[in-house]
């Protein structure tokens, strides 16, 4: 004679511990998929991967905000590569996806045609950008180094640069008007999404 005994287990999950991954947990406002690519240049693109660099590097150097700024960069490394777009990229991955993932990305974009010639010319260092992602050290040469790789012109970017690498040595007014030109900066390229809402935060 058999016997079947059916075992059912149960187990506990710890909300609590998941909740600060989950606190954090984005995904991409401005792209998400490929139908998004059609409404943006490849100088475009460039210029909101800067953008949100520049506002990691200010919350980075900010005690309130640290722990999101890790968790923002540890999701846009999550799969280890910018190979292509996904629905569950954060937009930076996604962004980066665009300048250093399959060439056939470009393709997709507002300027298709300058752009895979863009493209070609201003080859994105991933390395050196994932370990800027890890550490979050040494500002300037960083951001120096990312405005020259993106081609990146426009004198305000680069005020702001200056200010963001020595913020932390910066006097009260010349923080708060860094911060509130990044937050303009952020509403007008990066509308909604989750640099631009922690921004507001500041």
């Amino acid at each position: 004679m058999s016997v079947n005994i059916k075992l059912r287990c149960m187990v506990t999950i710890n909300t609590g511990m998941l909740t600060p991954f989950l606190k954090y947990v984005s995904e991409g406002k401005v792209i998400r998929k490929f139908s998004d690519l059609e409404r943006f240049t490849f100088p475009e693109v460039t210029e909101r991967i800067y953008l949100s660099f520049l506002a990691l590097a200010v919350l980075s150097q900010q005690k309130e905000t640290e722990s999101f700024v890790k968790a923002y960069a540890d999701q846009t490394m999550h799969y280890g590569t910018f190979d292509r777009v996904r629905m569950v990229y954060n937009d930076l991955a996604n962004m980066l996806a665009i300048v250093s993932g399959d060439p056939e990305i470009t393709k997709k974009l507002k300027n298709k045609n300058q752009a895979q010639a863009m493209r070609q010319r201003q080859p994105v260092p991933v390395m050196a950008l994932r370990r800027y992602l890890r550490s979050f050290e040494d500002h300037y040469a960083n951001l120096t180094n990312l405005e020259r790789a993106l081609n990146i012109r426009d004198a305000n970017y680069k005020n702001v640069r200056r200010a963001v690498a020595n913020f932390t040595k910066l006097n009260s007014r010349d923080k708060a008007q860094t911060v509130a030109r990044l937050k303009q900066m952020l509403q007008a390229k990066l509308p909604n999404t989750d640099l631009h809402k922690k921004f507001k935060e500041l």
